[in-house]
């Protein structure tokens, strides 16, 4: 088994297309075929249905996925320790991160990582806190910045805490509340409310919140983006529970202290003794930083 049968099979999984997968690794449809032939030979099982029309992952193929990308990571982690050794920090930076993160300069780090180690090459996700902490633990990332309840465990990785703070009651600036400087939770909960989806950790802090006080909440408009969020609130869709820095530098909205507020924890997670070089070099300048 060798690490081109398995980027071979990974990109294969990923396009669904052998010949959209052979120009995505840089070979020849027929050599793609070739190494990935020679990956089921040696796992003994068909990782692909193939029809004149279609290609599928079979149930062995969905298992091989997760631990090919964790190999080929390790490996990964390897090449750039070894570079490391002899004074290069280089290779892949892989960086989740929550859509509401103000308590970071996430870019003013990647620049000043830039600056000292030019041959570090980051990619960024932005997604949910509990996507990032299973993909870190997975191999799959890196870092991860979350936002969290205080309560919310993070399981199979290394958890450094930034900050904490409640969360503020956000409305438009011709609101009602626009002139007020505190809210109630039972306030809140009497008015609409735009939110995280459902399931998320950022809908959980709240949802947690207004359970302990024996409160029920409409939410009217649930959103990923906090970027949207913002526009609904702006727009007077409903009242959103949003960290007060993510509401500080935009437009048309006010962020009301919210006296029995949920208090979220924002976190860098990552792979403790076994992070890559790069997420070393990451991580010790984010220890240097001063707050966002």
């Amino acid at each position: 088994m060798t690490p081109l049968q398995l980027r071979c099979a990974l990109a294969v999984a990923g396009t669904l297309h052998f010949t959209r997968a052979a120009a995505e690794v840089g070979l020849a449809q027929s050599a793609l075929s070739h190494q990935v032939a020679r990956l089921e030979a040696e796992l003994g099982a068909a990782l692909f249905e193939r029809t004149s029309r279609s290609v599928r992952l079979t149930a062995a193929g969905e298992a091989l996925l997760p631990r090919a990308r964790a190999v080929l990571a390790e490996l990964d982690r390897l090449r750039t320790d070894v570079a490391a050794a002899g004074g290069a920090v280089e290779g892949p930076l892989r960086v989740g991160t929550v859509p509401t993160l103000a308590d970071v300069d996430l870019a003013g780090l990647l620049v000043r990582l830039r600056e000292r180690h030019p041959g570090v090459r980051a990619r960024v996700v932005e997604q949910g806190s509990a996507q990032t902490v299973a993909a870190v633990a997975a191999g799959t990332l890196d870092v991860g910045f979350t936002g969290t309840a205080l309560t919310e465990p993070l399981p199979g990785v290394s958890v450094q805490v930034l900050s904490t703070e409640p969360l503020a009651a956000v409305v438009a600036a011709d609101d009602p509340w626009a002139g007020r400087s505190r809210v109630r939770l039972a306030e809140v909960a009497a008015r609409p409310g735009v939110d995280f989806p459902a399931g998320t950790s950022g809908r959980r802090q709240c949802e947690e919140a207004f359970a302990a006080a024996g409160l029920a909440r409409d939410v009217v408009v649930e959103s990923s983006s906090a970027a949207l969020l913002l526009q609904l609130v702006r727009a007077g869709a409903g009242v959103a529970l949003l960290p007060a820095a993510s509401a500080r530098t935009a437009e048309g909205v006010r962020a009301l202290a919210v006296v029995d507020a949920p208090v979220r924890r924002v976190c860098a997670v990552h792979g403790g003794a076994g992070a890559s070089a790069a997420a070393r070099a990451f991580l010790a300048l984010l220890a240097e930083r001063a707050p966002a």
